[in-house]
């Protein structure tokens, strides 16, 4: 059986997850500890492994909920914010090209990893509030600001490519 992840989930579901899980363990570093302690008693029992694909598993797992939280949650605020294009308006522009269409495609994908960036630190903020780590928090909210900032100047781009290929697409007729 040959499994193939594409590269966005790579990079806009697995890695967060292993970036959350990470920070969890950062966070709530004396129950790791105990936990560890916990399993190294068992001895090597192959448990090791089991543990480890595990770990790998919750990651994608919590990194699609924080993917699909980011899409339920944050894209509504950011639409608000900053405005979007209309739907029909973008996938009409994609048609025009395949420059157009690779050019909107590649627009989204930064626009979407930025979401879920926006997500990840806006939830890892909240349990660094919930364990008093002050420096944490404040690190979380400077990488949301961050992000914020980012997914406005890829909306900003969208709806720049939006307008630009199908002004060339009303001129074209």
């Amino acid at each position: 059986m040959e499994t193939k992840i594409p590269f966005y989930n790579i990079i806009n579901i697995f890695l967060p997850g292993l970036v959350f899980v990470g920070s969890c363990i950062l966070l709530f570093i004396d129950e790791t500890k105990t936990l560890v302690a916990s399993i190294t008693t068992l001895g090597s029992t192959g448990l090791e492994v089991l543990i480890t694909v595990s770990c790998f598993a919750i990651a994608y797992e919590v990194g699609y909920i924080i993917f699909r939280l980011g899409v339920v949650a944050i894209e509504p605020v950011l639409m608000k914010l900053f405005g979007w294009t209309d739907y029909k308006n973008y996938t009409a522009a994609g048609k025009t090209s395949e420059n157009a269409h690779n050019k909107l495609e590649m627009f989204s994908r930064e626009y979407g990893h930025a979401r879920t960036q926006i997500t990840l630190f806006i939830v890892l903020a909240i349990l660094a509030s919930i364990r008093i780590n002050w420096w944490v928090m404040v690190g979380c909210i400077l990488c949301v600001v961050l992000f914020v900032l980012s997914t406005r100047g890829h909306m900003i781009k969208i709806q720049a490519a939006v307008e630009q290929y199908l002004a060339v697409s009303d001129n074209e007729k």
